[in-house]
């Protein structure tokens, strides 16, 4: 059984948030990645164009694919978008029965391409995208370290959150001149404006924040390019938000 997060009467279980018993927000996950190595976006294309690695399994009667595939392969203006799908098989048990599901995973993926860098946006959870991130690195170098997390300087997001001090509602320090404690934490209004957030700042570094970025988008945001978007966003939505207010804080920018 999966466990459940608690905080503040919140539940929050794999993309869904439960509110006393009630579907109140779905919330979308991402990472962002670089690549080490100048590789062409036309290499890039060809190489994952035809991308896939399936099998076919029998449920009953009834035959499915089952595997990983790279799909809906499109240019953009800088860079390449498209989809990422894995296939497999769950077993259920209800009281003594067993069943055998056949399950999709899609997962939204962009390379883009900016200042002479090129990044890799992947919509989905850590794990999953760290996993994803491993795979294009086999495929497009043969290697599995070519693909590298970016890393957002903790100096930059505490300019950020302290431009939008109202708008924060959450910091997370790490590194901290403290024996023995490894993390420390400020929830709620106007903590920018606390004597803790000064003797936190001086005494650590900030690695994650929760604040409204723009009107009625809340993300959460971490140094090593994790952003969770709290509010309500299309995944087209999310990619474009991604380039323009978040890929801009990296420190290869």
């Amino acid at each position: 059984m999966k466990k459940f997060l608690f905080s503040r009467n919140y539940f929050v279980k794999e993309t869904i948030i439960i509110y006393k018993e009630k579907i109140i927000i779905m919330v979308l996950a991402s990472k962002i990645f670089y690549l080490k190595e100048h590789i062409g976006i036309n290499t890039i294309a060809a190489k994952l164009k035809d991308y896939r690695l399936t099998e076919i399994q029998q449920i009953d009667d009834k035959e499915y694919e089952i595997g990983k595939s790279v799909t809906s392969l499109e240019a953009t203006d800088n860079g390449l978008k498209g989809v990422f799908e894995e296939s497999f098989i769950v077993d259920f048990k209800y009281r003594d029965e067993e069943f055998k599901i056949p399950l999709s995973i899609t997962t939204y993926f962009e390379f883009y391409r900016k200042n002479g860098n090129l990044f890799l946006i992947l919509l989905a959870k850590k794990e999953r995208a760290n996993r994803i991130a491993t795979l294009f690195s086999t495929v497009l170098t043969a290697e599995k370290n070519q693909i590298l997390e970016i890393e957002i300087p903790s100096e930059t997001l505490q300019k950020l959150v302290e431009t939008r001090r109202e708008q924060t509602k959450v910091i997370f320090f790490d590194n901290v001149k403290l024996p023995g404690v490894e993390k420390l934490s400020l929830y709620g209004s106007n903590i920018l404006d606390t004597n803790l957030y000064q003797e936190y700042i001086r005494i650590g570094k900030i690695w994650y924040i929760v604040l409204e970025m723009e009107e009625n988008i809340v993300v959460g945001l971490t140094r090593n390019g994790i952003i969770t978007f709290f509010s309500k966003i299309l995944e087209e939505e999310a990619l474009d938000f991604i380039k323009e207010k978040i890929i801009p804080l990296s420190s290869l920018i």
